[in-house]
C-alpha cells in the first residue's frame, strides 16, 4: 500500500470509529502528537483514537494529499458534527476548522503523525523533506 493510501486509510478508520484498522496503519514506534502532548506506540495511540459516543464529535474531511518522500501532507477540514445526529444536517456541521496533518512513515508504516493549525507551516515542513 502506497503512503497516500496508508494516510488515507488511518483517516478512513479515525472517521469510522475502526481501531483494529487505524492502528494496523501504524508503525510499533508511533508517535502522535495530539494537543494534549504525544503519544508513543500502538496502543497509546490506540487510546487516543478511542472517542466515546454523543456529544460532538469530529470529522475529517480530505481536499487534497500531497505527497514528497517519506511524507504525506493531507489538507483537510475538520468538521464537527452533533454525532446523534443519523444523517449530515442540511445546515451543515456545527463548525469547522481547516487544517493539515502531516505523516511520515518507516518501514511501510505511518511512524509520526502531526496536525497544523496552520496548513502553511505544515506545507513547508512537507517541502522541507524535499530539501533533506
Amino acid at each position: 500500500m502506497g503512503k497516500l493510501e496508508l494516510a488515507r486509510k488511518f483517516i478512513d478508520a479515525f472517521n469510522g470509529r475502526d481501531l483494529d484498522a487505524f492502528v494496523e496503519t501504524l508503525h510499533p514506534d508511533v508517535e502522535i502528537h495530539g494537543m494534549r502532548g504525544t503519544r508513543r506506540g500502538r496502543e497509546e495511540a490506540r487510546e487516543w483514537a478511542t472517542r466515546p459516543r454523543g456529544g460532538v464529535q469530529q470529522r475529517i474531511v480530505v481536499e487534497e494529499m500531497r505527497e514528497e518522500g517519506e511524507r504525506v501532507c493531507a489538507l483537510i477540514v475538520r468538521e464537527w458534527w452533533w454525532d446523534e445526529e443519523e444523517e449530515v444536517d442540511a445546515d451543515g456541521p456545527a463548525a469547522s476548522d481547516e487544517m493539515a496533518w502531516l505523516f511520515s512513515f518507516e518501514d511501510g508504516l505511518i511512524r509520526e503523525w502531526r496536525p497544523f493549525e496552520d496548513r502553511g507551516e505544515a506545507l513547508a515542513e512537507l517541502e522541507g523533506a524535499r530539501a533533506s
